[in-house]
């Protein structure tokens, strides 16, 4: 078995012990950050690991982009409590309601299970990993933060701000790759770059993302406050800040 609590890819060290979540999620502030995101190098990632996959159960489908980049290469079935959201999926994308904790599928109903940057979302991430090993027959693909992603630091002011434990999605990658390698999966973490521009410039995104997850806290514009000089700097060395990604490929 592998230590995965020591691969750099799910650093920094320490990893906490217990999960900071659920985050709050904001899906009308998502579909204004996404068309600033540059996707491409992290959709070739996820095709790259669902490889072959004849079908596919994507569990939160999110705006569709991505499941619509995998439904040109295998069908594809969406899994999304929201009714909301399932109604702003792309026209042609097939979608049930289900929460990841509780996939309502029978055991190995789909050759291969995605959820990509959904486990900080959930009640329970590890019960969430259980289940898409479940419901899958040979690969599983999860995408979530990378260390040094710009976006989990900027989530991290906002939660010292709010009074509220730090994320580390290390701690999401490594508990994944133990499940997942202990019901019989060899797991490979990649990293993948990606940039977020904001042509509007910095205070325009930092309210974007500052909404996303705390759009009703009473100390939001603290948070947007906060946040603004972090991302403008950022936009100042690199242009862009980054929302770089892990994505655990695992196969059997």
């Amino acid at each position: 078995m592998t230590d995965w609590r020591r691969h750099p890819l799910c650093g920094p060290e320490p990893i906490p012990s217990a999960f900071w979540g659920p985050e709050a999620f904001n899906p009308e502030a998502w579909r204004e950050l996404v068309p600033l995101f540059s996707p491409e190098a992290e959709i070739a990632a996820i095709l790259d690991a669902l490889g072959d996959a004849s079908d596919v159960v994507d569990v939160g489908g999110g705006t569709g982009m991505i499941t619509q980049a995998v439904a040109r290469r295998a069908p594809v079935l969406v899994i999304e409590p929201s009714a909301a959201q399932r109604d702003h999926l792309p026209a042609g994308i097939t979608a049930r309601e289900g929460r990841i904790e509780a996939l309502p599928l029978p055991d190995h109903a789909y050759d291969a299970a995605l959820a990509t940057w959904v486990l900080q979302y959930t009640d329970d991430p590890l019960r969430a990993v259980t289940e898409l090993a479940r419901v899958s027959r040979r690969r599983v693909v999860i995408v979530q933060g990378a260390p040094d992603n710009d976006l989990i630091e900027l989530w991290n002011i906002e939660a010292a701000i709010a009074g509220v434990p730090h994320a580390h999605h290390g701690y999401l990658l490594a508990n994944a790759a133990e499940i997942l390698e202990r019901d019989g999966f060899a797991v490979e973490l990649t990293r993948v770059h990606v940039a977020v521009p904001s042509p509007a410039g910095a205070y325009a995104l930092a309210d974007i993302f500052a909404r996303m997850h705390y759009w009703q806290h009473p100390k939001l514009a603290a948070m947007i406050a906060a946040i603004e000089p972090v991302i403008a700097k950022r936009l100042a060395a690199n242009g862009h800040v980054t929302d770089d990604a892990v994505v655990l490929a695992a196969r059997r």
